[in-house]
């Protein structure tokens, strides 16, 4: 907490308290200030500056207008987590030659791929069926597109007709439209306390209250939830229980009906996140088997299959859809019919099934180097996941841990992106192991340098004067 700091203003022709706001909104940028921490109080601002404490409210309102604090009535106004318009450092729009990327998370390819994509679209040049393609469809997607993936769901034990499932431009639009049809601007969502980050930038969006919950290996903890859900009307609960993002976590059926129950007891919505689920050969029923009037799921092969196969199934409640066809209208108008028309014929084919024992074996392979190099450090995964948590020594600090990866070639991700709320940084990063580094021979490479500096000695930082 601050209590010192003070913004530094440049002598300007504009009012004093868009400067005032202009300068507190660099030093969240700068990271001077970071998520979760607290402004100083309008009245102790206000003396120190030398303004009227309506100058610093001014101040504080402008910039909860842009997005960047939050006031929260007898506790201050706090940094809110998410700004929509900033990427994450740790996202990449290119591969840097002198860098081994273990922060992009997508599936490995390979040649398989690129000779089942080959013979899928030469077979769609020769389709009768290619010009309905062309042609405007319904907003929820093709009837036999919608059948295909209804056809999936039961596979997994979900209920589902063509009628209540949507066609999605991948499983992030899903959520999307789930969220923003379950809620209001105000809403409280219950969520881990460490999520995949666009859940985060999604509810600053559409501006909900998010609440992180305690977990452990199994996802969070059912009397967190009931605790929570006791004390406030949580109007959503959102949830990736099949290898959670950032920490790995894979929920056991037993603790899927009880969140299950705890949401129907409170009368909760559930937004359950599945798009890590095909990785699992073996996964338990999703939330939404025994929840299926109270929950939202979405699902795709983005994250098992190929990252650029962004078809999405949302299945949703039947009295739901008008909302969540009006979002899924609003947000996208219709899907890529030609990426699901290749996502449709797979799963006929088999293609689907054959590309995911593909990466499952892949991803195996991987995960054994990683065991390998890392020995003893203990380390977050499971046999076929794309990402690893790794909690550091305690000579380390996170962030000089993630810079020294980086002077030595290696781009990591920190648990900053994940934190919900002012929870307490976690000592820990995430590491992805698919396609951002293709060659077995270059990941090896960096899991080495990787163990390398987990047991090196951190040098001191020096004090800047």
């Amino acid at each position: 907490m601050r209590w010192t700091w003070k913004p530094e203003i440049l002598a300007s022709g504009g009012p004093r308290y868009q400067a005032i706001a202009d300068a507190i909104a660099t030093a969240i940028d700068a990271g001077e200030l970071r998520p979760g921490e607290r402004l100083p109080p309008h009245r102790d601002l206000s003396f120190r500056m030398g303004v009227s404490v309506q100058t610093i409210f001014r101040a504080y309102a402008e910039l909860e207008r842009r997005g960047l604090v939050s006031g929260e009535i007898g506790r201050g106004t706090f940094i809110r987590y998410a700004n929509p318009d900033k990427v994450p450092s740790s996202i990449v729009d290119k591969r840097e030659e002198d860098l081994l990327d273990l922060s992009t998370m997508a599936p490995i390819v390979g040649e398989t791929h690129v000779q089942a994509l080959r013979d899928m679209l030469a077979a769609l040049s020769k389709s009768r069926e290619l010009e309905s393609l062309l042609a405007h469809r319904p907003i929820i997607g093709l009837h036999h597109h919608r059948l295909v993936g209804s056809n999936l769901l039961k596979t997994i034990g979900l209920s589902a007709s063509p009628e209540t499932v949507l066609i999605t431009n991948g499983c992030q639009h899903g959520l999307w439209v789930a969220l923003a049809s379950v809620t209001e601007p105000g809403d409280i969502v219950a969520t881990d306390h460490l999520v995949e980050s666009s859940v985060i930038t999604g509810s600053t969006i559409l501006k909900l209250q998010l609440r992180g919950l305690a977990s452990d290996s199994q996802g969070i903890l059912p009397e967190a939830l009931a605790a929570l859900c006791s004390r406030e009307h949580v109007k959503a609960i959102y949830l990736t229980p099949t290898l959670n993002n950032p920490t790995v976590s894979l929920m056991n059926e037993d603790r899927r009906r009880a969140i299950a129950a705890i949401a129907r007891e409170f009368n909760t919505w559930i937004i359950e996140d599945d798009v890590f689920g095909p990785l699992i050969e073996e996964r338990p029923r999703p939330i939404a088997a025994f929840a299926p009037e109270r929950t939202c799921y979405a699902t795709s092969f983005s994250k098992s299959v190929m990252h650029s196969l962004r078809t999405g199934y949302l299945l949703v409640p039947e009295p739901l859809l008008p909302r969540a066809i009006s979002r899924l209208r609003t947000t996208g108008w219709i899907s890529n019919s030609f990426v699901a028309e290749i996502s449709c014929r797979w799963l006929t084919d088999g293609t689907t099934d054959q590309l995911i024992a593909w990466q499952r074996q892949k991803l195996a392979q991987r995960h054994t180097i990683l065991d390998l190099e890392l020995g003893d450090a203990h380390h977050s995964s499971h046999p076929t996941s794309l990402h690893v948590w790794l909690p550091l020594p305690d000579s380390w600090r996170t962030t000089a841990f993630i810079q020294e990866a980086r002077r030595n070639g290696l781009l990591i991700t920190g648990p900053d992106p994940f934190i919900v709320g002012r929870e307490t940084d976690p000592h820990a990063v995430r590491l992805t192991i698919g396609d951002s580094v293709r060659e077995d021979t270059d990941f090896e490479r960096g899991v080495k340098t990787l163990a390398r500096l987990l047991v090196a000695n951190p040098q001191p930082s020096s004090p800047v004067i």
